[in-house]
C-alpha cells in the first residue's frame, strides 16, 4: 500500500563560531513546523534527531574555568575529558570518575543527547533521538538544538548527514541505532552560514546525492532536503557576506551545497539561512513532506 506511516527527521546544524542567532531562529521556528506536521502528516510515528557539522571539535573554540578543581567548560559533554585528564576533580557539576556522555559524543554524526552546556536533554541510556511520545516535545527539541559555537570552523555537513543515517552508526548497538528506518521517509535539513567547500566533507554534490538516495534502497522518492543557507549569490538575495574579521553576520554563498539539494527536484526545497524568520519556510515545506509521504511506496 502507498503512502509512508513513519517519518524520520534529521537536523543538521552548524555548530561554527556564527552560528548563534540561526540556531536560536531554528529553535523558535520549530513549534510552528511540528505543530503543522502533526495537523498535516499522515505518518505520525516519527523520529527526529539532530547532529552538528563538528568533526569532534577538531579546531573548535570553546570555554574553561576551574575553581579547587571544580571545573565548567564547553563545548559539553566532550570537554570534560581533557579537563579531568589535568588533575581536576570535577567538570561541570559531575564527578571526574563519572562522567556522563561516551564516545559518540565525540563522533561526527551521531545524535546530540546533551546541549552545548552539557545538560542532559536525552536520558543517556536511550536513544539519541526525540519520538513522537517525548513529554515535552518542542523543549526537547530546543535543548538539543542548542548546539553551541564552540565546534569546529571546518564545518562538514555532508558528511555529517551521511554519516548520521549511514548504517555504521544505525546498526545494532550503535550511536543512532534504530534512527534510520527502511519504512520511513528520510526527512533532511541542514543550515549553515558557510559553503561546505573542497576539503571539508568528502565528495561532491553529486557523490552526496548518491550515497544518500543509497541509504534508502536507491528511492529517490523516499528523501526530502531541506536546505537553510547563503543566497549572496542569488538575484534575490538576503544575506550579506560573511565578514571574515568579525565571523558572527551575513553568511557565505553555498552552490555546492544549494546544487547537492536541487538534484532531489520538486523534493529539495532551499532557503535563506539569513530570514528573519525561518517559520514560514518550515511551514510551507511541509506540503513537500506530505506528499513524499502520501507517493512513497514502503519496501517489501
Amino acid at each position: 500500500m502507498n503512502g509512508c506511516k513513519k517519518a524520520d527527521f534529521l537536523f543538521v546544524i552548524d555548530n561554527s563560531a556564527s552560528m548563534a542567532d540561526e540556531q536560536q531562529q531554528l529553535i523558535d521556528s520549530f513549534p510552528a513546523f511540528i505543530n503543522t506536521i502533526q495537523n498535516t502528516l499522515a505518518a505520525q510515528d516519527y523520529h527526529i534527531m539532530v547532529v552538528d557539522t563538528d568533526a569532534a571539535n577538531e579546531d573548535g573554540g570553546g570555554s574553561l574555568n576551574c575553581s579547587n578543581g571544580a571545573c565548567t567548560c564547553t563545548p559539553a559533554p566532550g570537554c570534560c575529558e581533557s579537563v579531568c585528564s589535568m588533575g581536576n576533580v570535577s567538570c561541570n557539576g559531575a564527578p571526574c570518575d563519572a562522567l556522563p556522555g561516551g564516545t559518540c559524543d565525540s563522533t561526527l554524526g551521531a545524535g546530540k543527547q546533551f546541549d552545548k552546556d552539557g545538560m542532559v536533554c536525552l536520558p543517556e541510556d536511550g536513544a539519541r533521538y526525540i519520538t513522537e511520545e517525548q513529554a515535552d516535545l518542542t523543549a526537547t527539541f530546543g535543548c538539543v538544538a542548542a548546539v553551541g559555537i564552540d565546534g569546529s570552523g571546518m564545518e562538514k555537513p555532508m558528511e555529517a548527514m551521511l554519516a548520521a543515517a549511514g548504517p555504521g552508526l544505525n546498526g545494532d548497538g550503535e550511536c543512532n541505532a534504530g534512527f534510520v528506518r527502511e519504512d520511513a521517509i528520510l526527512v533532511v535539513t541542514f543550515i549553515t552560514d558557510e559553503e561546505d567547500a573542497v576539503g571539508q566533507s568528502a565528495g561532491d554534490p553529486n557523490s552526496w546525492y548518491a550515497d544518500l538516495v543509497a541509504l534508502k534502497a536507491g528511492d529517490p522518492e523516499a528523501v526530502v532536503v531541506l536546505g537553510l543557507i547563503g543566497d549572496n549569490d542569488q538575484p534575490d538575495k538576503i544575506c550579506e557576506e560573511l565578514d571574515p574579521m568579525v565571523g558572527t553576520t551575513g553568511a557565505q554563498a553555498a552552490p555546492r551545497l544549494r546544487s547537492f539539494v536541487s538534484l532531489f527536484g520538486d523534493r529539495g526545497v532551499v532557503g535563506s539561512v539569513c530570514s528573519a524568520d525561518y517559520a514560514p519556510f518550515f511551514i510551507d515545506t511541509v506540503d513537500v513532506i506530505d506528499l513524499a509521504c502520501d507517493e512513497f511506496i514502503p519496501p517489501g
